[in-house]
């Protein structure tokens, strides 16, 4: 006993004065079922002839979703909606703040059940100051009730805007804890993008 105190001692004051990477001091969420969901324009949208999106593998809420998937090992569900988004991008713009303005609720063509999990990250992008309506179904759908719930937010300036509290609101019995957010422009499949995730999930506490 004393030698497992011991242990986890020295890897507490190891991770506090740097001497072992970030990844090895992550959270433990082996206590956890966890789950990812994300929404991604790039999964839902129309694509016009020579779109330059069009090869693009991931956008940039799957990106951070895969990350944290892989972070805690959780599972990694994808919203997607039945009526795709238009390809222009303008006008998907348009669309957003319409939907948002009339509280819609786009139609998902899959709920994902999270009855298993106790913890579950969403990863969104900053439509209009807070997440895409296509989540808002999703929360409207699902049962959240004592579970931890963790928003991951992608802006171009606006950071979370007010899509903490929207959710803090339409959950008033979930532990929502505080988000992570990042410029869309930042997040990338690469080593910067993977300390930023990291760091968060080793400063969350569940």
């Amino acid at each position: 006993m004393f030698k497992k105190v011991l242990a986890v001692s020295m890897l507490f004051v190891s991770c506090l004065s740097g001497f072992i990477s970030a990844s090895a001091c992550a959270a433990d969420f082996s206590n956890h079922k966890v789950a990812v969901v994300y929404f991604t324009l790039l999964q839902n949208r129309e694509f016009s002839s020579n779109d330059p999106q069009a090869d693009k593998k991931a956008g940039n809420a799957e990106i951070l979703a895969d990350m944290i998937a892989e972070g805690t090992g959780g599972d990694l569900y994808s919203l997607k909606t039945v009526k795709k988004y238009p390809s222009d991008y303008d006008e998907t713009v348009d669309l957003a703040q319409e939907e948002q303005d009339a509280k819609a609720r786009p139609e998902l063509q899959e709920i994902p059940d999270m009855s298993s999990y106790d913890t579950v990250f969403i990863s969104f992008p900053n439509w209009w100051g807070t997440y895409p309506m296509a989540v808002a179904t999703f929360l409207d759908k699902v049962d959240l009730k004592g579970k931890n719930v963790i928003p991951v937010c992608t802006h171009d300036g606006s950071r979370m805007g007010r899509s903490q509290r929207d959710l803090e609101n339409a959950l008033p019995e979930s532990n929502v804890l505080d988000g992570f957010e990042i410029r869309g422009g930042s997040v990338a499949d690469d080593a910067d993008t993977k300390e930023a995730v990291t760091e968060f999930l080793n400063e969350l506490e569940l």
